[in-house]
């Protein structure tokens, strides 16, 4: 068919449906399915009434020009997935008009194909559905609002969702906040995360007055109140340097009222452009108004209740109720932590001689003080009896001791009882929470019988339950606090064990390993000082210790003229993404005139699963420094194979668990693998656990040339090492 042929068909079918579009009282458009980019090559003017833009405006471009911010992506790949592969179906999407106001759009997609003239357009019938949308939106909002009262959640939380939602439905920039406005009369914040924090800042308590600010006018008026321009209008006289620096345009707001008909607070909307709403903004914001009200009234009458259920009136702590209920969700979270009982000696002695009001002054006082010296919300206080405060903290147990320390420094100041001035002597009894910690009363029990032991203690005391069951976990504790003391004392030392051409026994390099004695824990295995370390922030200064020790040792060496070998030093992830890792080490090896091509760094395969991206740059950054890197306990992960071959790594170590069943044709196999993936990758394979001859000779014929263990060498000290 010729060119002028198919152009006069086509001009057929734009008439045919020009004439459609008459008869048509729906919204729709019409896109040219053959081209690239599919452009509007039609739309009724229904739809030109609904976006806006104007005929010229929208012919040509293809339909994203009405996306925006709210725009979601799945939404607009299912438009294209149906105009691409001519099917039918029904979408709904958020668009914009033309003045940036976003409505919710129900798109049914309609191919129309003309097969005799082989062209393809589609059919798009459009719909505003914002009042639906705007109407199920307040449904869920109601339901979730009851539902988190229920469940407790703070007034914040309701009042922010409320906010949220109701900012969907606004154009981009829309700021919605709540604001509360007791017998006082002074502005409290109830929601508005989306404004800044200086505009907050400069409203929170300040006085509601009718003739500044919009929400101040609907509090008074007890009504809408509209402002186009806050820039000129009067209610704004006083805050124009605020409204400039934040980019406010136009607000609105209305009155929150209560049962009773009395204003509660107000709710308002502010936007970075002039914007005037529409009588369903209005209702709109009405609606959501009612809801916050709903949320204010029953979320104080829970709170109430709650208030009476769960707080010891005489102090206005929690009492023991909320301990124990508090405390067993707070289990479920699986945290390192403790649970403590606290008493004071002179706690009998007020009570006697003042009353009790008395003793409730001095539990009431420590509760305060220990609140304010705490800074996780997970953190609990509570009176649980009489005389007892009861504590949990989901602190890592290796720094509990130094955190209740911290604790009881606040406590030093004297509490004043009546006319005078009381110093009190603290006793505190502690059971340690592990992560498969789910039994509440069985810590209860465990914190109490310590602080029993405490009373029998003269002066002030702290003390942590034991038995045969928490030996090990105590010892780690213990473990923990000598740590930092050993590293200053010199205590750990570094013990150096070869690693070895498999076929001919020759020493090729080494690795340096950390050994500890400690003169008031004996000796320490590695498996236990080492993780001590990591949760207590210890592992850089360990490591480091251990690549001073190396590097003074090399240089030793240099300096008789010994011969060098490479030694390959242990790093921790911590460590190895630490700002400082790398300058560290190029400032230690200059300071003790060492190359780095004699330095490894040995880092565990799980590497990986922290940050792969910011890994390959430090391995990156290592090698063109001059330093070799090794993959440690390789085989042992998850995901290695998905990242090895993107990391610059020199050396592969199999575990020595690997080698320890190697008998087992499953685990021949997977060495097999490693040993073949490391000839392919350009890496050299280390086997770790060499214990025997057998072991040895299966290794050689695998193609493994290097190894490490007991068979050739056990890790020994420096100075055994010089030997060498």
């Amino acid at each position: 068919m010729h060119t002028h042929e198919l152009k006069r068909d086509k001009k057929v079918i734009m008439e045919w449906l020009r004439r459609l579009g008459v008869e048509f009282h729906t919204s729709f458009l019409i896109v040219n399915s053959e081209m690239e980019d599919q452009p509007v090559v039609y739309a009724n003017d229904a739809f030109y009434k609904m976006i806006g833009y104007s005929e010229e405006e929208t012919l040509g471009r293809n339909g994203r020009f009405l996306h925006g911010e709210k725009t979601a992506m799945e939404a607009k790949e299912q438009i294209r997935k149906c105009v691409d592969a001519s099917k039918s179906g029904i979408v709904e999407i958020v668009n914009y008009r033309k003045n940036s106001t976003p409505f919710w759009n129900e798109i049914t997609v309609q191919p129309l194909s003309f097969p005799e003239k082989d062209f393809k357009f589609t059919l798009m019938l459009q719909h505003d559905i914002t009042d639906r949308k705007r109407a199920e939106a307040l449904i869920k909002l109601q339901k979730e609002t009851y539902t988190g009262i229920e469940k407790g959640y703070m007034l914040s939380a309701l009042l922010q969702n409320i906010c949220t939602t109701a900012e969907s439905f606004f154009i981009d920039g829309a700021k919605c906040t709540v604001l509360l406005i007791d017998d006082t009369e002074l502005y409290k914040i109830g929601a508005a995360s989306s404004m800044p924090k200086g505009f907050q800042d400069a409203i929170d308590g300040t006085v509601v007055e009718e003739d500044i600010g919009t929400c101040g006018a609907a509090f008074h008026r007890q009504e809408a109140v509209i402002v186009d321009d806050m820039s000129t209008d009067y209610l704004w006289r006083n805050h124009q340097q605020l409204v400039k620096t934040y980019n406010l345009v136009s607000s609105w707001s209305i009155p929150i009222f209560n049962v009773e008909g009395s204003a509660i607070g107000t709710f308002g909307i502010y936007f970075p452009s002039p914007l005037t709403p529409h009588e369903k903004d209005l209702a709109f914001m009405e609606e959501v108004a009612s809801i916050a009200s709903l949320a204010i009234k029953y979320s104080r009458q829970h709170e109430e209740v709650l208030r009476l259920a769960y707080t010891d009136e005489n102090t206005d702590l929690p009492n023991r109720n909320y301990f124990r209920t508090e405390i067993t969700d707070l289990l479920k979270e699986g945290k390192e932590g403790f649970v403590a009982f606290l008493s004071t000696d002179e706690y009998v002695k007020v009570v006697d001689q003042y009353g009790h009001r008395a003793g409730d002054t001095i539990l009431r006082e420590i509760g305060k003080r220990l609140m304010l010296s705490q800074n996780l919300s997970d953190n609990l206080i509570a009176r649980f009896s009489d005389s007892t405060l009861a504590m949990y903290s989901a602190t890592p147990f290796t720094k509990i001791p130094d955190y209740l320390d911290h604790l009881l420094s606040g406590l030093v100041e004297p509490v004043k009882v009546g006319d005078m001035e009381l110093f009190l002597t603290l006793k505190m009894g502690v059971a340690i929470v592990t992560p498969n910690q789910q039994d509440s009363e069985e810590l209860i029990r465990c914190a109490d019988s310590a602080l029993s032991q405490a009373k029998l203690q003269t002066g002030e005391a702290i003390c942590y339950f034991e038995s045969e069951h928490d030996e090990f976990m105590m010892k780690d504790l213990r473990v923990a606090n000598e740590l930092t003391a050993a590293l200053r004392r010199n205590e750990v030392g570094v013990h150096l064990q070869p690693k070895v051409d498999l076929a001919t026994g020759e020493i090729l390099s080494f690795e340096a390993l950390a050994r500890w004695t400690s003169p008031e824990l004996g000796t320490i295995p590695p498996d236990v000082f080492i993780p001590a370390a990591e949760k207590n922030g210890k592992i850089r200064m360990l490591e480091q210790n251990v690549l001073k020790q190396v590097l003074q040792w090399m240089k030793k060496r240099t300096e008789q003229e010994l011969k060098i070998r490479q030694v390959a030093i242990n790093i921790s992830a911590d460590h190895f993404f630490h700002h400082s890792f790398v300058p560290y080490l190029m400032d230690m090896t200059a300071e003790y005139g060492i190359d780095p091509k004699w330095i490894q760094l040995e880092i565990t395969e799980r590497i990986g699963f922290v940050d792969i991206e910011t890994a390959n740059k430090v391995f990156r950054h290592l090698r063109h420094c001059g330093f070799t890197t090794s993959i440690d306990d390789f085989g042992t992960g998850y995901s290695s194979l998905s990242y090895l071959q993107k990391l610059p790594v020199e050396e592969l170590k199999i575990d020595r668990s690997f080698i320890s069943t190697m008998h087992e044709p499953g685990t021949l196999a997977i060495i097999r693998t490693i040993i073949q993936l490391a000839e392919n990758l350009n890496m050299r394979a280390v086997a770790e656990g060499v214990e025997t001859e057998q072991d040895r000779q299966t290794l050689l014929a695998l193609g493994c040339k290097v190894g490490q263990g007991y068979f050739f060498y056990k890790p020994m000290p420096l100075n055994e090492a010089y030997l060498l």
